[in-house]
């Protein structure tokens, strides 16, 4: 059975991250030696007994405590017993590439579906070795930056895709303005895919995007780069898109049924007076003529009981004449008038008058 004397790991490269020491049966009074840039585990029957940091270890009962309670060491001499020695790599992994075409994003403006490509790079570095070794090695012998890379590929492309949507939504960007944002989009996705890392003993490191690209065949984003340019033309005009859209319905009307239609639209869709406003000029631009304004609706004052009420329009006056509040012989004064008149007197409340129905006949007739 040979003896080890030594135990350490020439890391011949930086995608290097995990290395088994090949020989399980281990002597004490061997020399561990671990570098700057490694840390050593000691494994017995797939449990963790021991860590070591970088320096020289000469392999005792004293710095092998667990190990020694697991198979009970006996003190002095030279006792070979049998264990895994994994060494992990502590250098930082860096200009590791990430990538992704056919992400579907939603443009929070439009609520549109985007398809998009995004790619960047990142590094990693390996913070908690036992961590990392229980996570994700198992018992394979060797570990690279490929197998990083293979494991979180998914979690990159998620996280990225993730924080873009969040990150469009929370600022009100469209996708002409991502351009300008992938150091702040790339801090969002690096924190979100942190989360995933920080299971495995990993810490990322750098990570950034170096290009969003569109599909400009894609059917979503043609939709929204219309929608984006009709809405900078809008803008220039005060004009909001829905506001746009609100008008657009207004002239199909108009269009189909004549101005009249088309002006009770405009006031029926809630516009406003400003949106008011852009329907008389679409009308105008249109060649129709505007209505002219209907004439102010007169005002009364009332006599009740001897006392002056009002004023109130005619609208309110005729639902008085209805509940027989006023009738032919009620004393009515006309804003603008020239003094009181009976109700019947009045041509327009003598109109309201006639159009009421006559009281029911008294019993016997």
């Amino acid at each position: 059975m040979a003896i080890i004397r030594s135990i350490y790991w020439e890391q011949a490269g930086q995608d290097e991250l995990v290395y088994k020491f090949p020989f399980n049966d281990v002597t004490t009074g061997s020399v561990l030696t671990v570098n700057e840039s490694q840390e050593a585990f000691f494994y017995k029957s797939g449990q963790l007994c021991d860590s070591f940091t970088a320096g020289r270890h000469v392999l005792s009962t004293a710095n092998l405590p667990v190990l020694q309670k697991l198979i009970n060491l006996p003190s002095g001499g030279e006792t070979t017993f049998t264990a895994e020695v994994w060494f992990v790599s502590k250098l930082h992994k860096r200009n590791m590439l990430w990538g992704t075409g056919g992400l579907r994003v939603i443009d929070p403006y439009f609520q549109i579906p985007i398809k998009l490509s995004a790619r960047g790079q990142y590094g990693v570095r390996i913070s908690d070795g036992a961590l990392f070794l229980k996570r994700l090695i198992g018992t394979i012998g060797f570990a690279s930056t490929d197998l990083v890379e293979e494991q979180f590929r998914t979690d990159v492309v998620e996280a990225v895709k993730v924080s873009m949507a969040k990150y469009m939504k929370a600022n009100n960007l469209n996708i002409n303005e991502l351009g300008s944002e992938y150091r702040a989009l790339a801090k969002a996705a690096a924190k979100e895919l942190q989360l995933t890392f920080d299971e495995y003993g990993v810490q990322l490191l750098n990570f950034n995007i170096e290009d969003i690209s569109f599909d400009e065949n894609d059917k979503g984003y043609q939709t929204v780069m219309e929608g984006i340019a009709e809405q900078a033309k809008l803008s220039k005009l005060g004009v909001s898109y829905l506001q746009q859209k609100q008008i657009d319905i207004a002239q199909t009307a108009a269009g189909n049924e004549g101005a009249g239609t088309f002006m009770g639209i405009g006031m029926g869709l809630g516009m406003g007076q400003g949106i008011g406003s852009l329907v008389a000029e679409q009308i105008r631009q249109s060649g129709m003529a505007a209505p002219p304004p209907p004439p102010p609706s007169p005002a009364y004052y009332v006599a009740v009981n001897g006392q002056s009420a009002g004023p109130y329009q005619l609208d309110a006056v005729s639902g008085m004449v209805a509940r027989r509040e006023v009738t032919g012989s009620t004393y009515v004064y006309k804003v603008g008038g020239s003094g009181w008149v009976y109700a019947a007197d009045d041509p327009d409340i003598a109109r309201l008058l006639a159009a009421m129905a006559p009281p029911p006949p008294p019993p016997g007739m």
